[in-house]
């Protein structure tokens, strides 16, 4: 009798110990799966930003071409190429 006793002990602590290591596999599982979402998610802001780099690029490159420059300057800030002559319509004001 006292040896079933003991082998029943022992057969519990077992159980105990299979379901502890369960709950702790369980608890790891959920942590990877947060974790897998949490990567997700970063690589998918990682990408919308490379695409924002690249884009706010180019914008830096066509505001320092030539190009932009000389119609900005010519058309914001009234200025001319040396050489030039610029002319400013006046607008009637005497219903002349």
């Amino acid at each position: 009798m006292r040896s079933r006793k003991h082998r029943n002990i022992k057969l519990n602590l077992v159980w105990v110990f299979v379901g502890l290591i369960a709950i702790a596999f369980a608890a790891r599982q959920v942590e990877v799966i947060r974790i897998r979402k949490q990567l997700v998610q970063l690589e998918s802001e990682i990408e919308y930003y490379m695409m924002l780099n690249a884009t706010l690029q180019e914008q830096v490159e066509t505001l320092r071409s030539k190009d932009y420059i000389e119609k900005t300057a010519r058309e914001k800030l009234g200025l001319v190429m040396p050489g030039e002559v610029q002319y400013i319509p006046v607008k009637n004001q005497g219903g002349q």
